[in-house]
């Protein structure tokens, strides 16, 4: 990809949105990732971030997955739940991360952050949460944010078919 068009690039991943701008990452970090890193992905959170359209989330999603390397992804869906299960306050992704990775086992980390995704977007949501068919609502303090009659909130629930 270091030695893309860029336009090629853009058509590829036209369908994402911000195409332009992702091109240009894609390309730019491709780029470094050949001349300054021998074509090696780092697998050091302070190195992925200096690379072009890689934040935390992006570095501690590729330091799991690729690396088996524990993080915390604190994405909208993560930060929310953090607040709502009262495991932080913060809107701050550094500090949700700093304080969700006291309370939680290390070896833990990289599938909760999935897990809690997952759960954002499917059940808790942000405007409406689907609390009568969470599994976690006796667990949760902010049960009864959202729909609690069991029959309406199951109808909330986004299934794999609402993302495509």
């Amino acid at each position: 990809m270091a030695g893309a068009d860029q336009r090629d690039l853009e058509e590829i991943i036209h369908s994402l949105g911000f195409y332009h701008t992702k091109s240009a990452n894609i390309k730019a970090l491709s780029e470094r990732l050949v001349t300054e890193y021998n074509s090696v992905v780092p697998d050091q959170l302070e190195e992925l971030v200096s690379l072009a359209g890689v934040g935390r989330k992006t570095a501690n999603v590729v330091l799991g997955h690729a690396f088996g390397i524990p993080g915390i992804t604190v994405d909208t869906h993560f930060g929310r739940l953090s607040r709502r299960f009262e495991w932080s306050a913060s809107e701050d992704p550094v500090v949700v991360e700093r304080e969700v990775g006291e309370l939680i086992p290390e070896k833990e980390w990289t599938n909760l952050s999935q897990r809690m995704i997952w759960h954002g977007r499917r059940i808790c949501h942000s405007r409406k949460p689907a609390c009568g068919a969470c599994p976690l609502a006796s667990l949760c303090p902010s049960y009864g944010i959202g729909e609690t009659d069991k029959i309406k909130a199951l109808q909330l629930v986004k299934r794999d078919e609402d993302f495509r």
